[in-house]
């Protein structure tokens, strides 16, 4: 349960609007749009281009407001992939670091500062009720019986061939 509850706050911290790191730099992953706003059906500013560079200019969800060949507007977070270059001082994305590449995954706590991770606090109220929200596995079970669920077994992966 408690991988549960990190998951849950991670999600939590990721729907919240927070600014970027100031002026961080990053390039796009794979081809993708530029939109008006941080919504899916929003009106497209212009195309984006694999390693074309963008400055992070702030966050919202899974969205990243950015500046790329003079234009300003949106991206989805995950086509984004910060520069290798040193963080702004007293920022806390060195801690993303990820691979041998040394890059960054715009992913994770990115966007929140040092201090506001260290600050971060466990709401046990919040997590009381996250517990009642779970099942017992004969509530589970009673459940599934209610609504004609037949058990399945699944055979167990091989294991994949190593690189």
């Amino acid at each position: 349960m408690p991988g549960l509850r990190v998951l849950l706050l991670a999600a939590a911290l990721l729907l919240t609007g927070t600014p970027a790191l100031a002026n961080e730099r990053g390039s796009v992953i794979r081809a993708g749009d530029l939109y008006a706003e941080p919504f899916i059906d929003a009106a497209k500013v212009g195309p984006l281009a694999p390693n074309q560079p963008v400055t992070i200019i702030a966050r919202k969800g899974g969205w990243l407001s950015v500046e790329t060949g003079g234009k300003r507007g949106w991206v989805r977070l995950l086509i984004v992939r910060l520069d290798a270059a040193t963080p702004a001082p007293g920022k806390s994305s060195a801690a993303l670091r990820t691979g041998s590449t040394g890059r960054t995954v715009a992913t994770g706590v990115k966007g929140l500062d040092e201090g506001s991770i260290q600050a971060a606090s466990v709401d046990r109220v919040q997590l009381a009720r996250l517990d009642r929200l779970g099942a017992s596995e004969s509530e589970a079970r009673a459940l599934a019986v209610q609504n004609r669920l037949k058990e399945s077994q699944v055979a167990k992966l091989k294991p994949g061939k190593g690189k």
